[in-house]
């Protein structure tokens, strides 16, 4: 049976002077919401320069926005304590992919009719657009425009299908007719129904596919010149990452009210770089048998942080003395 697990984390802001996450009573030093840094075996800040000669074993960690009080045994009391999130254990030799990928903005689809033909007079022209992109529908999701040719002008015909799909309240995409270049062009809308932190719905693109319907299209070509493509680090595919991950601290409930979730940490139109890492991590299974989980760590950082130099700062030396092969991962 597969197993896999996927951990996220989110940064926010910029680096924090001298940081460290001991003391925090030293608000001017101590780590803030939506800072991560990486730690060693024993859960102290990694130094810049240090090798799996000086920790096999490290961490990720980010502050939450969560903090508490605390008294210790001795009567010392503690304010403003946060609440750490931690990664799996991130072992040396179970280390399979280390990787890195810069914002990209996600695109559309794009389809666009170009060639030439001469029209017929009264005969009609007919478009489907078959949207595959429904997969919670057991049939094709189809609309069909149709024109009937009142001239032997091919942009004639190309104008009125345009005029069509955008007078179609339910169409899901939108088109232009270019009557200097004798095309026209089709083009997935974003969809709207997630557009919010706390959507219900997880990101979709609109993959329209057109087909035409005439014996007098003659030697028009359908052209994909866009594939609809998610991008890297968009602020929708990192709030769906989250929210899958919330899961695995413990919020399972999606279907039954209330349904009560951690804040999300994804802010809204912010732009992201992602670190990955994948590795093994060993347990003892209720059969007593020493078994392998595979695990997925990311961490999202803001494109303008002064984090990210910091966080590869370490990672990348630390990595590389791994001895297997993974190179140093410039954002």
């Amino acid at each position: 049976m597969l197993k896999s697990v996927e951990k996220v984390f989110i940064a926010k802001g910029d680096r924090t002077t001298s940081l460290q996450i001991n003391a925090p009573g030293t608000t001017a030093t101590y780590i803030a919401a939506g800072e991560v840094a990486v730690l060693d075996k024993n859960k102290n800040l990694l130094t810049a320069g240090a090798t799996v000669n000086d920790t096999d074993t490290i961490y990720i960690v980010e502050g939450s926005t969560e903090t508490f009080s605390y008294t210790n045994e001795a009567g010392t009391a503690t304010v403003g304590a946060r609440r750490l999130i931690y990664s799996d254990p991130i072992q040396g030799n179970g280390v399979s992919e280390y990787s890195g990928k810069a914002y990209d903005s996600a695109k559309e689809a794009v389809v666009t009719l170009s060639g030439t033909f001469t029209p017929v007079v009264g005969e009609v022209y007919k478009l489907r657009i078959v949207y595959k992109d429904m997969n919670e529908r057991p049939g094709q999701v189809t609309r069909t425009y149709q024109f009937i040719g009142t001239d032997t002008d091919p942009d004639t015909v190309f104008a009125g299908l345009t005029a069509l799909i955008n007078a179609d309240k339910i169409a899901r995409v939108t088109a232009t007719a270019d009557s200097s270049a004798h095309t026209m062009t089709i083009t997935g809308k974003e969809v709207d129904d997630d557009n919010e932190v706390t959507s219900i719905s997880g990101y979709l693109q609109v993959n329209p596919k057109v087909f035409l319907y005439s014996d007098n299209f003659d030697d028009v070509v359908v052209t994909y010149t866009t594939l609809p493509t998610p991008g890297s680090g968009t602020w929708k595919l990192v709030r769906d990452e989250e929210s899958w991950s919330m899961g695995y601290f413990g919020p399972t409930n999606r279907t039954k009210f209330p349904v009560i979730l951690p804040t999300f940490r994804t802010v809204k139109d912010q732009m992201y770089d992602v670190i990955v890492i994948r590795h093994k991590n060993w347990y003892t299974a209720p059969d007593r048998y020493e078994k392998q989980v595979d695990i997925t760590t990311k961490v999202y950082i803001p494109t303008s942080s002064t984090q990210t130099a910091d966080i590869l700062g370490i990672l990348n030396t630390w990595m590389e003395s791994l001895g297997k092969g993974f190179n140093s991962i410039s954002l």
